[in-house]
């Protein structure tokens, strides 16, 4: 949890920087906007984009890392059921656990693009 913090905390100043260096922003200050402003409505609205974009990403991180936490510390769960379960080549379970982890990955990257949709008015789905 602390390393997908780290990575957003990265994204966002980075996402940031970039936007605040764009032409809009210095024309929105040049008008008469104040920088306060400037950021929240202009900047911060265009680097929320790839935050939305890594948003669906973080499913798939906390589902690999319920793999490795649970194996290591021997928890009763997701991830140690499919460990067990490839170790023990127990077919059923391991084709059962693929197609529930592929199932939340999907899940994550359509919130993801639903995410994107609200942040970005150019997106628009048919």
């Amino acid at each position: 949890m602390a390393s997908s913090f780290a990575v957003t905390t990265f994204l966002t100043k980075n996402s940031l920087m970039d936007n605040l260096a764009a032409d809009y922003v210095r024309t929105a200050i040049a008008k008469g906007l104040d920088f306060r402003r400037a950021v929240l409505r202009h900047a911060l609205r265009n680097s929320m984009i790839p935050i939305a974009t890594h948003f669906g990403n973080e499913i798939s991180r906390v589902l690999a890392g319920s793999f490795l936490v649970e194996t290591i510390f021997n928890i009763n769960g997701f991830g140690l059921l499919g460990y067990e379960s490839v170790v023990e080549r127990d077919y059923p379970v391991v084709m059962g656990i693929l197609v529930i982890s592929s199932l939340l990955f999907l899940f994550g990257n359509i919130l993801s693009d639903v995410c994107v949709a609200v942040v970005d008015p150019r997106v628009k789905f048919q």
